[in-house]
């Protein structure tokens, strides 16, 4: 599928997380989401919070984490399915809580059972929006971001 018409699929979210990623050298091409896992934690000047981008096995977690004795707490945190380079609500984990906005019944993999709650998709599909709309507006994908920590996507 070529760029423009994929970039009209996916969410607010994955669009700018693949942007960043492309800024620090994690992703050089759409291929590449497909490819094993990877890891990347950002610090900006000025920030309290630390950005972190990450892909283990098919989940996909963007968020900003606080650390408490070196103990990573959501600030809040996006955790996604990634399915063939597109990115699926699954929650969004705060401090103290979390929304879940779809689930699997079945065993790990087995996407038959699929349970989505509507209500908490649509604050997920708000709540990403704004998210997405915040990292760009504090400038993650320039050029004074440090990266604090890198894991290169592998085969």
């Amino acid at each position: 599928m070529p760029e423009e018409q994929r970039k009209k699929f996916i969410l607010e979210i994955q669009q700018v997380a693949e942007k960043i990623l492309r800024a620090h050298g994690v992703l050089n091409e759409v291929a590449d989401l497909l490819k094993g896992e990877w890891f990347l934690k950002l610090q900006k000047s000025g920030f309290e919070k630390k950005l972190v981008l990450a892909k283990y096995g098919e989940e996909i977690s963007i968020g900003f984490y606080i650390y408490s004795d070196d103990i990573p707490v959501p600030d809040p945190n996006f955790a996604l399915l990634s399915q063939n380079g597109f990115w699926y609500p699954q929650r969004i984990e705060e401090k103290f809580e979390e929304t879940v906005s779809s689930f699997f019944a079945g065993a790990y993999g087995d996407y038959d059972f699929l349970n989505i709650i509507p209500e908490n998709l649509e604050k997920f599909q708000v709540s990403q929006r704004d998210f997405a709309k915040t990292l760009e507006s504090q400038g993650w994908s320039g050029p004074d971001v440090k990266i604090l920590e890198k894991i290169m996507p592998r085969n």
